[in-house]
């Protein structure tokens, strides 16, 4: 049983992952479409910090599975969360201070529209493993 729903996790891992990656170029035309090349690029980096930062956390969170490393696994979550954390502030702080122009409103709704996907992923996942 352990391995049944630790491969379902990782499923649901790597959906999530593969969503966002394809939400970066879908929110840099958006804005590109809305707007202008600044957008556009802003919108691409806010959502390139979050796909980073939830690269980073389902990573370290997966490493580990099974009844016997409940310990290891909360440890890796806590890692995970941390280092994503650090990875957005750091993020941000690196854009903010080094692009120039730089449109915050889009840098903001690219981020958005990529941690939106966490909740559109789980939905995604369960359609396909009805079809299944």
């Amino acid at each position: 049983m352990s391995r049944t729903s630790r491969m379902i996790d990782r499923r649901l891992a790597k959906a999530l992952i593969l969503i966002q990656a394809c939400m970066i170029p879908v929110s840099a035309l958006i804005a590109l479409v809305l707007k202008d090349t600044t957008a556009a690029y802003s919108a691409a980096l806010g959502a390139l910090v979050c796909w980073l930062a939830s690269s980073y956390f389902s990573w370290q969170s997966f490493r580990t599975a099974g009844a016997r490393a409940t310990k290891q696994v909360l440890l890796n979550m806590y890692r995970g969360m941390m280092g994503k954390f650090a990875i957005v502030i750091i993020g941000f702080i690196l854009i903010l201070s080094n692009v120039k122009p730089l449109s915050a409103g889009a840098l903001f709704c690219g981020f958005m529209l990529v941690q939106a996907m966490s909740w559109v992923a789980p939905f995604c996942v369960s359609r396909l493993q009805k079809r299944v």
